[in-house]
């Protein structure tokens, strides 16, 4: 078998050598003062750095093309290294090849440990250093012959004075689990003044009983990675921002993509108009608004420029209230195209309904006035009739067959006499007006059977009444049933015979305490124009044997004096609603 001997100094100089080691180092001759691992880049693997005190063995040395045993006999200030070939049988070729597969795989993972871009500390559990690659002895300044065998915590002192790097270490040798992570902003090196992001990545080897620990330290990258996040967390914080400051605002805001369709649906708009922000994402705009007004849409989202125009919107119960909408375009920042529009709408309901109400409180100061004198014109007579009904009462017996009839005349003229005296009441607006607890189901059944069994009108069509829940308002019990049966008189002579009249009573679900009658006919609707006009005194549409043209104003003047509201919509061979809105005490 084959035999070569190296001697070195303590220092690992090749002195000399026997010929044949030239072949081992692959060289034609021995380089004056030279490094063993400068030619024999192996070993330090099995020796390591250390200067050797005593003899050592090692088995398995892969040299040359060969397999040696490796003996390493200090002796003064000279090392003796003795190379003897193992015994390998040149005719087992496969085996041959296998050694030699291993031995470049072996190779080619020292290269890349040594020469990774990370620096890697190789410890034994207990924290001494048993191998530092290149990249790590770069970092630390130091050379690694100085450091093995040594403590990590000794050799970086400064390293350790950070609290969280001592937990991490602590972590690593004590926890059972396999991989561990720690990154440090601002971290000053120990061996150099720069403000800089060191990250810690350790493995636990537990089969080999060690511990690999990858240290990166970085003043770029990983900075500018934090950047982004943090960039990126107040970017999510500034959305977040945005959409609770949309979210709080008195308006609807609809925000909606190239295709038309909702991308954004702010708390107001739900509570508006009845719809969760999911029902309606995803979905097309246009089912908010009247076909008859998508024209104005088109031009919202045709306009570059900031868009207004006044128009009507649907609820999720299909009824519509009075908006302004404002339109305008958002740019994408980097394209600089047009992305989305946002829509503002303007709930004007109320502020419609005020301009309305302003101008029919002109009108019904009129009709107070008219009222007044009439209920003073008809009171005396009214007297009078009841005073000579009362008086042929007496004479007539129960069983003649005029008494039914004469005391239907004294029913309805106390009756007519009694709704005058609280008109009289309500047009001097008198603070003593009686105002009790009322239940408008029963105030509208009242009204409804009276008009059934006295009036012949309804003979001929039919009332269906749909009640809910609803809440208690403060009234006069006498003239709100003759408002709202002037209502239904006005939809029954507007309805052909077997027309239906439909009475819905129940609480207002969009705007809180209010109590909602609405009376919806069948008949011939009211043109637009003249929808506007219907509570104005006198005026009618119908024949004038059919009405006076009063009924409707003396109807809306009791509802405003409650403090109430009447909404109308119409069309004509539609038919009309009346809706008329109550404040509910409870």
């Amino acid at each position: 078998m084959r035999q070569e001997v190296i001697i070195t100094t303590k220092n690992f100089k090749v002195i000399d050598a026997t010929p044949g080691c030239m072949t081992l180092i692959k060289g034609a001759c021995l380089p004056a003062d030279t490094s063993l691992f400068d030619l024999l880049p192996e070993l330090r693997r099995h020796l390591g750095d250390e200067v050797l005190h005593e003899s050592r063995v090692c088995e398995g040395v892969a040299l040359g093309g060969g397999i040696y045993t490796l003996r390493a006999v200090p002796a003064e200030n000279l090392i003796t290294f003795l190379f003897q070939e193992q015994d390998v049988a040149l005719t087992d070729a496969a085996a041959l090849a296998e050694i030699t597969s291993l031995r470049a795989r072996n190779s080619l993972l020292e290269t890349i440990i040594e020469d990774a871009p990370i620096g890697l500390i190789l410890l034994n559990e207990d924290g001494t250093i048993v191998y530092i690659n290149k990249k790590q002895e770069q970092n630390t300044r130091k050379k690694r012959q100085l450091l093995i065998d040594q403590d990590i915590r000794d050799i970086y002192r400064k390293t350790f004075d950070y609290p969280q790097i001592m937990e991490f270490f602590n972590t690593v040798t004590t926890s059972s689990d396999v991989n561990h992570l720690l990154v440090i902003d601002h971290y000053y090196p120990q061996f150099y003044k720069r403000d800089m992001i060191i990250k810690f990545l350790a493995r636990r080897l537990k089969e080999q009983k060690k511990i690999a620990l990858f240290v990166e330290i970085e003043d770029d990258l990983y900075r500018e990675k934090r950047k982004t996040e943090k960039t990126g967390e107040e970017l999510r914080m500034s959305q977040n921002y945005l959409a609770h400051l949309l979210d709080a605002s008195p308006n609807m805001v609809i925000s909606v993509d190239s295709k038309r369709r909702v991308v954004f649906f702010n708390k107001t708009a739900e509570r508006l108009l009845g719809f969760e922000a999911g029902e309606v994402y995803n979905s097309p705009v246009d089912r908010f608004f009247p076909k008859e007004e998508l024209s104005k849409i088109d031009a919202a989202f045709s306009s570059q420029d900031l868009w207004f125009d006044t128009l009507h919107i649907y609820r999720s119960d299909k009824s519509s209230f009075p908006i302004e909408l404002y339109s305008t375009k958002i740019k994408n920042e980097k394209t600089g195209k047009d992305s989305e529009t946002l829509l503002l709408a303007v709930d004007i309901e109320e502020r419609y309904q005020l301009r309305k109400n302003l101008i029919q409180s002109q009108k019904m100061n009129f009709i107070g006035e008219l009222v007044s004198g009439l209920a003073h014109q008809l009171n005396n007579p009214l007297v009078g009739v009841v005073n000579i009904a009362d008086v042929l009462l007496e004479k007539i017996g129960r069983d003649d067959e005029k008494y039914p009839y004469v005391k239907m005349i004294r029913e309805a003229g106390q009756n007519c006499k009694e709704v005058i005296s609280r008109l009289l009441r309500f047009s001097r607006r008198q603070e003593d007006v009686p105002r009790v607890d009322l239940d408008m189901r029963q105030v509208l059944d009242a009204g409804i059977d009276m008009l059934i069994k006295q009036h012949p009108r309804f003979k001929c069509v039919s009332v269906k009444r749909s009640y809910r829940f609803t809440p208690i308002i403060s009234g006069d019990p006498v003239l709100l049933q003759q408002a709202f049966m002037n209502m239904l008189l006005n939809s029954a002579q507007a309805s052909s015979d077997k027309g239906v009249i439909t009475v819905t009573c129940g609480a207002d679900r969009f705007r809180g305490r209010q109590v909602v009658v609405a009376i919806t006919d069948t008949g011939c609707g009211i043109p637009e124009e003249d929808i506007q006009r219907v509570f104005e005194p006198f005026f009618s549409t119908k024949n004038a044997d059919d009405g006076t043209g009063i009924g409707l104003s003396l109807a809306y003047w009791i509802i405003q004096d409650h403090g109430g509201r009447i909404n109308v919509e119409s069309a004509p061979g539609k038919g009309s609603s009346f809706t008329t809105y109550l404040p509910a005490i409870r």
